[in-house]
């Protein structure tokens, strides 16, 4: 009886430690979750998970409570996605970066932060740490929104596939010049996807412009061709051009990488599809703790 008392304590324990609530910022509720805050080493860098277009923080379950036995975690929902309250203003680089850092203060959860970021929150990483990169003392990219890229770079994995000039003209146009109406219902995923849009018109000149912080860099990779039969273009073997553009990819991340002294890892999963986190948790949870080393800071 007193044995199963016990675990029943820890048990109990163990979750006073996590924390799911709101905060406000600027008279705007946001949603959000953490755990090992309260049990913080002076130093100790702090995970911080930015999520995918229109994603809820829920996305990081298959990989934040083990990592949250590593260091202590922070997630959130942006403004107007899943329980965190709309704010019609665009979610901007600047403005995402300055919500998380208004909301990180409001919280009393000082610097620094290993930043970790899928899809769309990968270009978000890259926005705040280049806003405020004297917070950040690492990166980790789950293949990320590819914020290197230009309009030429898109253009010349169509050159490859040999379609002719005129349709990869017809074809970024329908990308990114098509107008959208507001949606109102749901403006977090929709005006996210905007703001990716602008940004793709002009090769992310606005995030290329900023530092990169001097730190550890990792970018995990998903290989998986996952595009369903009835969704494949009718222009060029889809399966070729997402082969294509992965290593395009890969090879600017690589310099990206080297643009730290710091140096990373790029860790290509092969059997994983874009949500690497949800199809190898134990590869990604391993490059984290790796990077975490890295730093000296693991408990």
């Amino acid at each position: 009886m007193k044995a199963a008392f016990a675990v029943f304590l820890l048990i109990l324990v163990g979750e006073v430690h996590a924390q799911e609530s709101f905060v406000t910022v600027d008279g705007h509720r946001f949603h959000y979750y953490s755990k090992g805050l309260k049990k913080r080493k002076p130093g100790e860098p702090v995970l911080v998970f930015e999520n995918g277009m229109g994603m809820g923080l829920g996305n990081w379950n298959s990989v934040i409570g083990e990592l949250a036995q590593t260091a202590p975690v922070f997630s959130y929902d942006r403004a107007g996605v899943e329980k965190s309250e709309k704010i019609y203003r665009m979610p901007t680089v600047r403005e995402v970066a300055d919500n998380l850092k208004s909301i990180l203060k409001t919280l009393n959860i000082a610097p620094p932060y290993v930043l970790v970021g899928h899809s769309m929150g990968g270009l978000y990483i890259r926005g705040y740490a280049g806003h405020y990169p004297d917070d950040v003392s690492g990166l980790v990219f789950l293949d990320p929104a590819d914020f290197t890229e230009t309009k030429e770079n898109w253009n010349d994995i169509f050159r490859q596939l040999q379609v002719p000039e005129k349709r990869i003209d017809e074809m970024l146009y329908e990308r990114l010049y098509t107008p959208a109406n507001a949606d109102s219902a749901n403006y977090g995923p929709w005006s996210e996807l905007q703001v990716l849009r602008a940004l793709r018109k002009t090769d992310f000149a606005e995030v290329a412009s900023l530092p990169v912080p001097n730190v550890p860099i990792c970018f995990i990779v998903g290989g998986k061709f996952e595009v369903p039969p009835d969704r494949r273009s009718k222009d060029y073997d889809h399966a070729r051009f997402f082969e294509i553009k992965t290593n395009f990819n890969i090879e600017r991340w690589k310099k990206f990488i080297d643009s730290s002294s710091k140096g990373g890892t790029l860790l290509f999963l092969s059997k994983s599809g874009h949500y690497v986190h949800h199809d190898d948790p134990k590869a990604v949870i391993a490059a984290i703790k790796m990077m975490m080393e890295s730093l000296g800071k693991t408990r």
